[in-house]
């Protein structure tokens, strides 16, 4: 079925956007119409037109797959439920790939494929979970649990960015205060010093001096700088480069234990919904390969996976890697052994996300004094290369 994009004002003047999925151009007017907004650019998408707005956050997706979990577990069709938290969704990316997935609805396609048209919003695992949740009949638990999941991730991301907030203000204070001394503060103070005729300090000459030679050279700095970060996202982003630096992550002293474990827990989280939904391990593992966040990790699950297709145990698959905690292969080995695979996953995940969330905290608690030292030697900096120089240029006029 067409998906058409359109321009509209509601009835109190207000300008919308958006996609609706009609037979033709009139029954997407008119459909439009009913909502009570007045179209006044209509045109219909092409089947894989491109969507350049912002992807949605995962709190955006599991707010979503909530309303869409509740309206399904009430009996709504599942044709009626896409369409009406469609109308609801406030982000653009999520209404218009609910939009295009209820008109794949409407041509016969499987919940699953219909999200699959929009790989950007909707991941693999949310495809897959939805594809095992259609297969088993259970559509309404398994998008609960997947919520749960997404929320579950929403929060961890957003208790980590609220604990760096302060570290980050602090931070760029620090670099205010110091762009100000360094671009206005000691040029006036060089110049009084000039018009007087008095020596300047050595230390207000050394950073003046400095001052200079930035001015002179910034034009050549400056591209440099942004050809060396460029170069250096370019490697970044080839295979090799993401190897090596993914690697180089994990083999730092305390830096590679924090992020092996939050990659621990989010294969935890990933594999417990999954094997829950339904999802037999071998899939489980290679959709849980792009959850891990770690390029080494990533290959080491693939390994895994490939043993694990061949029989054997996922514990055992994932030992032999010497890649994943020990902790995690245990209670892993714990759970095939009680049937009992997702639940322990789940416990090794919420295991693993608290010590995550510690690890950050007490990392940003070491953070706030040692920024509060650097703030103070900013002080010190700016009294002994401005405030004294000036006080001896007072002395000196008297």
């Amino acid at each position: 079925m067409p998906v058409f994009a359109y321009r509209a004002l509601t009835a109190a003047g207000h300008a919308r956007g958006g996609v609706v999925d009609a037979e033709s151009a009139r029954a997407a007017w008119q459909e439009l119409r009913t909502r009570g907004v007045y179209p006044t650019e209509l045109h219909e998408e092409a089947p894989g037109a491109a969507w350049t707005a912002r992807r949605p956050a995962a709190a955006e997706l599991a707010a979503v797959t909530r309303e869409l979990a509740t309206l399904v577990g009430a009996g709504v069709p599942v044709a009626e439920a896409v369409v009406a938290v469609a109308e609801q969704a406030e982000h653009p990316a999520l209404a218009r790939a609910l939009t295009v997935a209820h008109a794949r609805l409407r041509e016969g396609q499987p919940l699953a494929d219909a999200l699959g048209t929009s790989p950007r919003v909707f991941p693999p695992l949310f495809r897959e979970l939805v594809h095992a949740g259609e297969a088993s009949g259970a559509l309404p638990t398994v998008l609960t649990r997947l919520a749960e999941h997404t929320e579950a991730a929403a929060a961890l991301r957003a208790r980590l960015r609220a604990a760096l907030t302060y570290p980050a203000v602090m931070a760029a204070a620090t670099a205010g205060v110091l762009a100000f001394v360094v671009a206005w503060v000691v040029p006036e103070v060089t110049r009084l010093f000039a018009e007087t005729g008095a020596p300047a300090p050595l230390a207000t000459r050394a950073l003046a001096a400095g001052v200079r030679l930035a001015g002179a050279t910034w034009w050549a700095a400056l591209p440099l700088a942004a050809a060396g970060a460029w170069a250096l996202r370019a490697w970044a982003a080839t295979p090799h480069g993401r190897d090596r630096l993914d690697g180089l992550i994990l083999d730092l002293p305390v830096v590679g234990r924090v992020a092996r474990q939050a990659a621990a827990a989010r294969l935890a989280r990933t594999l417990s919904t999954l094997v829950a939904g339904g999802v037999p391990l071998e899939a489980a593992l290679g959709i849980a390969q792009a959850a891990v966040g770690n390029r080494r990790l990533a290959t080491a699950l693939g390994t895994a996976r490939e043993s694990v297709r061949q029989g054997a145990p996922v514990a055992g698959a994932l030992g032999a890697t010497a890649e994943f905690p020990r902790l995690l292969v245990r209670l892993v080995a714990v759970g095939e052994r009680g049937g009992t695979l997702a639940a322990t996953l789940a416990q090794a995940a919420a295991a693993y996300e608290r010590e995550v969330e510690t690890a950050v905290t007490a990392a940003t608690a070491l953070v706030e004094p040692m920024l509060v030292v650097v703030m103070g030697g900013v002080v010190l900096a700016l009294v002994v290369t401005v405030l004294l120089p000036l006080f001896e240029l007072g002395a000196l006029v008297r």
